[in-house]
């Protein structure tokens, strides 16, 4: 291992490894903080090394440092997985193996689970006096094991890198140091295309999209298919394409690329997103369903991770809703929850989508078939999308199957919540603030919890306009759209309509931000909402200031209180700004077999409007 000012991290990847390296060698290029002091603790070899900006030769130091029968190399922002300890263990012990291609989880972004892409590398191979590194940046041992006529065993051995994370790219300004040591690199030897390809890709790293697409289209030229990261410099090349808007020549690289690699997910993707682009869902549909269907060849493809699999069922389920197919839709949710439960965005719709159906069973059943992987805030969201529904019941027997690891993990007081949130829905509101005001504050506090007691002693407070007043007091805040519609979300599902009316009449900010409140996720709580609410809602909407998006749900309201004539003046509005767009002919269809049903004296119900109500947020 290589350092240089690591302290943060070090730990954590000298941890992964402390129970298996009969030695740790770290080589230090010049830290000022305490990793040397950490690589001691945990009875680290350090060497100096003065930095001369070549990695090869800070590598190839600690390799003649080395003196066990195998080497696995880390960067102080990699950790080996614990998982694969047995599978190491198992590794190392045949005899025809000199080297293994490691398979790599890097993560990017935000720290999330599942935003990450993978891809594989040479880091476990033989202790040999002749095997080493070479490449002032993005060093490969890989050339000396040719030397050999050796080639790496392509491996399940994980190792999880962190180095993309946007504050690591920031705090170490990666993309600048990297692409000046590869423009000297380049300078010194012209020819080299894997140097120009990571130039190309510290481009993108840094947004320089324009001098990305300068390296990697002569490349694309000049390198043969055969090339070990063709595959993914023409993923690369398609995805810049399509930023910058050529969609038809990145269509047509991708169908290029998908004829040489045709297992290869991430293209049968992009297709399909090119396609949705493009409005050919059948095609769309298609791509998806091919990506699904392959199992690309282990270590040829740097791959997002979920392509061919949640990822991909998840964009599927997403076209299916723009058709309009809830039920294939859900399919495709399900789908992808199946292999992996904890993927947030699929969880959220299929979530939504099986409430709002009336679909409890299933859910229940996919509960308790998910019960060990979801998290706790996945847990949390189960719950109140079932009291959202008014299904008290059900929320507390769910609340009931949290496992107790994840209990661990939530906080006391939101397990509470859930509970208060029932009885507010039962009518037990004065019992629920007493109890609210009786906390230990502020060390009890969270945001949700003061946000419900003064919903509450909004919603109860007496009919002196001086105290209604006083709990509206933060002119400035109301003005805040986002502190407007989190008071409005608590009001609805605390069932605080009086309160929610009031505030609506009262709030500065009301007639700026209400149209938020015709927007998703919050325009599900609002549809079923009392008579009295919606109209407070309507009351304040300025129709000529909606987007169309807003005025479709608008017209969605209206036909909820039976006022067919806005409703039809209102989706016929959205239909003349959006003559394409099939959802208002939908909602105005139901608006008339409503009127139908209410002349024959069989009024529909306010959840077939529900129902309409989550094609707003396809």
């Amino acid at each position: 291992m290589i350092v240089k000012d690591e302290e943060e991290l070090l730990p954590r990847s000298l941890t992964s490894v402390a129970g298996i390296a009969s030695e740790i060698i770290v080589v230090d290029t010049g830290s000022t903080d305490r990793s040397v002091a950490i690589a001691r603790d945990f009875g680290a070899s350090v060497y100096a090394h003065e930095w001369e900006d070549d990695f090869s030769k800070a590598r190839n130091q600690a390799l003649d440092a080395a003196s066990g029968d195998w080497i696995l190399v880390l960067d102080a922002d990699e950790e080996l997985a614990p998982e694969c300890l047995p599978l190491l263990s198992e590794s190392l012990c045949r005899s025809d193996a000199f080297a293994y291609a490691l398979h790599f989880v890097n993560y990017y972004g935000q720290l999330t689970e599942y935003l990450s892409f993978t891809d594989s590398c040479c880091r476990l191979f033989r202790n040999l006096p002749d095997l080493r590194y070479s490449g002032k940046i993005h060093e490969d041992i890989v050339p000396s094991l040719l030397k050999r006529h050796l080639t790496p065993i392509p491996s399940r051995i994980t190792i999880r890198h962190y180095g993309y994370l946007e504050n690591r790219v920031r705090q170490k300004r990666k993309p600048q140091r990297n692409a000046a040591l590869l423009a000297k690199a380049i300078a010194e030897t012209p020819g080299d295309s894997r140097l120009q390809y990571a130039l190309g890709t510290e481009y993108i790293q840094a947004g320089q999209y324009s001098e990305a697409m300068g390296m990697f289209l002569p490349l694309l030229k000049s390198l043969e298919p055969s090339c070990g990261f063709y595959p993914d410099l023409l993923l690369k090349t398609a995805l810049l394409l399509r930023v910058q808007r050529s969609n038809d020549e990145a269509l047509r690289l991708v169908k290029e690329g998908l004829r040489l690699f045709p297992d290869f997910t991430d293209l049968w993707d992009l297709l399909g997103d090119l396609c949705v682009g493009r409005n050919e869902y059948g095609l769309a549909r298609k791509a998806y369903e091919c990506s699904l269907l392959q199992t690309p060849r282990s270590g040829l493809y740097a791959s997002q991770t979920g392509s061919g699999s949640f990822a991909t069922a998840h964009r599927l389920g997403q076209l299916q809703e723009k058709l309009l197919n809830r039920a294939e839709a859900l399919r495709s949710y399900r789908q992808a929850l199946g292999s992996f439960p904890r993927y947030e965005p699929a969880w959220r719709r299929w979530l939504e989508l099986t409430a709002a159906e009336g679909r409890w069973v299933e859910l229940l059943y996919c509960l308790r078939s998910w019960q060990a992987e979801l998290t706790p805030q996945q847990w949390t969201e189960a719950v109140r999308c079932l009291l959202r529904y008014n299904q008290l019941t059900l929320a507390k027997r769910i609340r009931e199957w949290v496992p107790e690891p994840v209990l661990a993990g939530l906080n006391p007081l939101s397990l509470r919540l859930s509970q208060w949130l029932i009885r507010c829905k039962q009518g037990d509101k004065a019992g629920v603030l007493a109890e609210l005001q009786g906390l230990n504050e502020p060390k009890e506090g969270t945001l949700d919890i003061e946000l419900l007691r003064w919903a509450l002693q909004f919603d109860l407070s007496a009919a002196k306009e001086d105290d209604r007043q006083e709990l509206v007091r933060d002119e400035s805040a109301a003005a805040d759209e986002r502190t407007f519609l989190t008071a409005c979300t608590v009001f609805l599902e605390a069932a605080c309509w009086d309160g929610l009316v009031r505030y609506l009449r009262q709030s500065v900010g009301a007639l700026r931000h209400l149209p938020g409140l015709l927007r998703p996720p919050l325009l599900q709580l609002v549809v079923q909402a009392p008579d009295l609410a919606l109209q407070a809602i309507l009351s304040r909407c300025n129709r000529d200031r909606l987007s169309p998006q807003e005025l479709c749900a608008y017209g969605l309201l209206c036909g909820a209180l039976q006022r067919w004539k806005e409703a039809d003046a209102a989706l016929r509005q959205v239909q003349d700004r959006l003559p394409d767009w099939p959802l208002p002919r939908l909602i105005l269809a139901q608006a008339y077999q409503s009127l139908a049903f209410e002349w024959l004296g069989q009024p529909l119900e306010k959840a077939e409007w529900l129902k309409l109500s989550l094609w707003l947020s396809a």
